[in-house]
């Protein structure tokens, strides 16, 4: 570990080379760009402006900064060698996913679906357990990133769920683009490009963790290299908080991560195994999306009209509302001492009625009261969940890779019989 420890001088001043990149701050751009468009569908529900793009952009950059030195020892830990796993088909193979469902462009996906073409037909030449461990690290960073802010400036959504019920939600889709500092092999020290040759005395004789090539000569050099990708992440939480949702989520894709970067280990070891982490990425993806889908299906909706008063789905930062202190889950009871029985009501009190406005409020099991000085032109910054006349909202689909094919094999044995 004091071995590795060394290089973080090094590593940290390529980081910093690579965040001043032109390429990086184009980056930084598309996340910029990304939230802006989550931000009008959310205006085009609501006609609310909740302009938090900006903040959302400039958190996210920082996290995903973070995220890259995280990411950056995990992968000089491990000796990811990024010349022995075919990027160049893996962003292929990714795409052409991406084609077919915009959910497939994921390197879980294509990694499994290359390193599968290696094992069985030999092509193309890549190293199953470096590019799955690649796969997994980039995971595990994302599990990371997504505990830390994913439940972050969530925006708030009228979901239609599969039984035809209209509820509140909010879509929890972020971006992070990272700045990485990965490992390459090479037999030449002058190809170093923008990179630092590793010195002969830093490899530790465990090192790499992952095994990139079985008899690989003592010769050969290893060049720390600048890389940039984003990593995102996308749910619809319907039956839990944002905090609450995004917690499950991230401890979910952990576990899926630290697995497959178990295997990875292991094959690089024993060849014989490789074909578990090939089988294992594709699939327990889809296990991870499926348990993250079948809890928003089956699961009882949190943002629902509740059976006295109006339930607030969101308050936007810096309104009347926030000011005031009211919050998301909140349930307004009464305005000046007159029942709220619908929400069409509660938006007609809250429209017209000027000056001060007393709120009684259901948090929990506690009722509390609430002021708000209402002026004219002023935003109040309140987001109710749907009723029975909502009919602007999202629909939402269910159904992974897992189900479906589920359903055709289903389908195939009930004309057999």
């Amino acid at each position: 570990m004091t071995v590795l420890l060394s290089l973080l001088p090094v590593m940290g001043k390529m980081l910093l080379q690579v965040m001043l990149h032109p390429i990086f701050l184009v980056l930084v751009f598309i996340v910029g760009w990304q939230y802006k468009r989550m931000q009008l569908l959310s205006e085009g529900l609501f006609h609310l402006e909740k302009n938090i793009y900006l903040r959302s952009t400039i958190l996210s950059t920082l996290i995903g900064v973070v995220g890259g030195v995280l990411g950056s020892f995990i992968l000089l830990l491990f000796g990811i060698d990024l010349s022995e796993m075919g990027i160049i088909y893996l962003f292929m193979v990714a795409i052409l996913l991406m084609l077919i469902n915009p959910r497939f462009l994921c390197f879980a996906y294509a990694g499994g679906l290359l390193s599968l073409s290696y094992i069985f037909f030999g092509v193309p030449q890549i190293n199953v357990p470096q590019l799955m461990g690649l796969v997994a690290i980039l995971h595990m960073v994302e599990s990371v990133l997504i505990l830390v802010s994913g439940h972050l400036d969530p925006i708030p959504v009228y979901v239609k769920r599969n039984n035809g019920q209209v509820v509140g939600g909010f879509n929890l889709q972020k971006f992070w683009p990272i700045p990485l500092v990965a490992v390459i092999s090479t037999g030449n020290l002058d190809f170093v490009g923008m990179g630092v040759a590793l010195p002969d005395w830093w490899w530790p004789d465990w090192w790499p963790l992952i095994k990139a090539y079985p008899d690989a000569p003592r010769e050969l050099s290893y060049v720390l290299l600048p890389v940039l990708a984003i990593l995102g992440y996308g749910e619809i939480g319907t039956t839990a908080s944002p905090r609450e949702k995004t917690r499950h989520s991230a401890v979910n894709l952990f576990w899926f991560s630290l697995v497959l970067l178990g295997l990875s280990v292991i094959a690089s070891h024993y060849s014989v195994f490789s074909i578990l982490p090939a089988l294992f990425s594709p699939l327990g993806h889809e296990l991870v999306i499926m348990l993250g889908l079948r809890t928003e299906s089956d699961g009882e909706p949190l943002y629902i009209t509740p059976s006295r008063g109006v339930m607030i789905l969101d308050v936007l930062p810096g309104s009347q509302a926030a000011r005031a202190g009211l919050r998301s889950e909140d349930v307004v009871i009464s305005v000046n001492g007159v029942e709220v029985g619908t929400r069409r009501e509660l938006e007609l009190m809250m429209q017209f009625g000027w000056g001060r406005l007393e709120l009684e409020i259901r948090r929990g099991e506690q009722t509390l009261y609430f002021q708000i000085d209402r002026k004219p032109q002023a935003a109040l910054g309140l987001v109710l969940v749907p009723d029975s006349d909502t009919n602007r909202y999202l629909s939402f689909r269910g159904e992974t890779l897992l189900s479906r094919l589920f359903k055709l094999f289903k389908k195939f044995g009930s004309k057999s019989n």
